[in-house]
């Protein structure tokens, strides 16, 4: 995708990883806030091992109704046996609405508490001599996704 401006600047992309705004409002400037949608959408992609609403098997007569289907507010469904804190964080970052969507400090702060060893718990912050392999794996964001 394309935008002109009267600087000759434009905006690039692949259309699942866009940020809707850009579609809906085509004078729409790309924000932080559009590469947290896009990070969302590689946090599923990650997960699936799958691009984005079969992007990559697509043809560009395809791409309308792909777009469309961003508009609907339509996502890719999360992957059987996904963490379920990281599938409610990047539903969050593939908000429609902008405002709705985390910073990177929030992303980051919520990748932090994601235990990658229990799907359902979320670590807390342990002192100085309780880190381990497994809580430096962790601060380090090297999560292993099953």
């Amino acid at each position: 995708m394309y935008e002109r401006s009267d600087n000759n600047t434009g905006t690039y992309g692949v259309i699942p990883y866009m940020d809707p705004k850009f579609f809906e409002i085509h004078s729409y400037h790309i924000t932080e806030k559009s590469d947290i949608y896009s990070l969302g959408v590689l946090f599923w992609e990650l997960t699936s091992r799958k691009s984005p609403f079969d992007f990559e098997k697509k043809t560009n007569d395809d791409h309308p109704s792909i777009i469309i289907n961003i508009l609907k507010r339509l996502r890719e469904e999360p992957v059987e046996n996904t963490n379920d804190k990281f599938v409610i964080l990047y539903k969050k970052c593939w908000e429609h609405e902008p405002d709705n969507r985390p910073n990177i400090l929030q992303v980051i702060s919520e990748l932090n508490c994601i235990d990658p060893e229990n799907n359902n718990n979320v670590l807390t912050i342990p002192k100085e001599t309780e880190k381990s392999e497994k809580t430096a794996s962790v601060y380090s964001c090297q999560i292993e996704f099953k």
